[in-house]
């Protein structure tokens, strides 16, 4: 009976040994699925990260979670090693990002209207500039993804694509004529982001330490830039809209260049229901905000 006894101890044990084998293979088989170029790569650029562990995506990246700087991080690599995004998690701190990007939120109505800040995420990629992305929310609205470029410009506002980690973000790259144009036309502009639009493409740029917006359609022919002046109006137009509303502050303003040969100025005016399309001789029309 001892004998029967000592054999089912022993199968116990060395089925428990088997177990915690297997557990231990399959995390090496974890660690092993991470190409050693990718983990070079990686250790290259994030040489004090802790707490790392790897994901692979359905598309093929490798996703490498860690903390760096005391913040969360996810930097995503292809197989062979290439860096192409890293997003910082900045929770709800504000204060974290450069004081342009919080003056900028500051100034945007979803501040002025009580939205409550989610989420930030700090979008860093090869090519292109820091963007930084604020997730607005408020009760009875949808919530909203706010893309703010390095000099705190509001570029772009959608609806929230529940994309945790910025999926969409990773290897978005500009097509050879859209990108001549913008060498051509912009010379050592910093790009900071490119999307593709239904009919066509939209680059934001900061050129000549003004932030930019440049619109071509699907075949990469240029079709309008937008430039943001915020306040700083030529002083003729200035001159032009304070003469016909006298009293109205001046809250922000475009010069807009399009490809049929027009020229002029988007001027919004605080709490006005209408925009001001302002033509280089001073000439207004009031047309939808």
């Amino acid at each position: 009976m001892k004998t029967l006894e000592l054999m089912k101890w022993m199968m116990a044990c060395a089925f428990g040994v088997f177990v915690f084998a297997s557990c231990s293979d399959d995390d090496d088989d974890d660690n092993t699925r991470v190409p050693d170029v990718v983990q070079t790569a990686f250790a290259q650029k994030y040489g004090d990260a802790t707490r790392v562990n790897w994901d692979r995506e359905g598309s093929g990246y490798m996703v490498a979670e860690f903390r760096d700087g005391g913040r969360e991080h996810d930097a995503w690599f292809t197989p062979n090693g290439e860096w192409m995004m890293t997003e910082v998690d900045h929770a709800r701190n504000l204060q974290n990002l450069p004081q342009a990007v919080q003056d900028g939120y500051n100034a945007s109505r979803y501040a002025a209207e009580g939205w409550r800040i989610d989420d930030i995420d700090e979008i860093q990629r090869p090519g292109y500039e820091t963007i930084y992305i604020i997730e607005v929310e408020k009760a009875g609205q949808p919530d909203y993804d706010l893309y703010f470029d390095m000099n705190g410009t509001l570029f772009r506002e959608v609806a929230d694509r529940d994309d945790d980690r910025n999926e969409g973000l990773v290897g978005n790259r500009m097509p050879a004529e859209v990108q001549q144009f913008i060498e051509a036309n912009f010379p050592g502009a910093r790009v900071s982001d490119f999307e593709r639009e239904r009919g066509g493409y939209e680059v934001e740029l900061i050129y000549g330490g003004k932030s930019v917006e440049v619109v071509f359609d699907e075949a990469g022919n240029w079709r309008r830039t937008v430039t943001d002046l915020r306040r700083d109006l030529p002083a003729e137009i200035r001159q032009a809209v304070n003469s016909q509303y006298p009293g109205w502050r001046i809250d922000d303003c475009e010069y807009v260049e399009t490809s049929t040969g027009e020229k002029y100025y988007i001027v919004d005016l605080d709490d006005y229901d209408m925009d001001l399309k302002v033509t280089p001789d001073g000439k207004i029309t009031e047309i939808p905000d």
